[in-house]
């Protein structure tokens, strides 16, 4: 594990930790911030859904570069992000075996870009991590309109 990967690591159980009794709070916010500055170098809203897709994927793998790969597909009404090698699970695995609460603001960031960018409503359905090394993992949500 390359050095920064590992203070990424530390740094994430750190802050988990320092906020374990404001999570629910801390992730929205976080998503928030993050969307609200991806839709300004947007320039609005993508309701496009090929566009918003491909604009997220790269949003995901390129600005935020959480992990190795980050791959959005959308069929039908369902969106799914497949994430290989992710840096915050990485410090949630190191929470969860301390039997701490873990964070992740990937599935926030997920509800609030096909909210507020695509302009549909989501529900999360689950984050699929089911015979997976730590940091990949598939997850899912469902499209309605809103």
């Amino acid at each position: 594990m390359a050095k920064e990967d590992q203070f990424i690591k530390k740094y994430h159980q750190a802050v988990v930790l320092a906020n374990k009794d404001q999570l629910d709070k801390m992730k929205p916010k976080i998503a928030s911030q993050w969307i609200k500055e991806w839709m300004d170098s947007l320039g609005g809203k993508v309701t496009d859904t090929e566009e918003f897709r491909a604009k997220f994927e790269e949003f995901l793998t390129d600005e935020l570069g959480f992990a190795d790969t980050s791959k959005v597909e959308i069929s039908g009404d369902e969106l799914t992000i497949d994430v290989g090698g992710c840096a915050i699970c990485q410090g949630n695995d190191l929470l969860r075996k301390a039997g701490e609460p873990a964070m992740c603001p990937i599935l926030a960031t997920g509800l609030t870009a096909i909210s507020r960018v695509l302009g549909k409503h989501a529900t999360l359905l689950g984050a699929d991590k089911e015979g997976k090394p730590v940091g990949y993992c598939t997850i899912k949500y469902k499209l309605t309109d809103k």
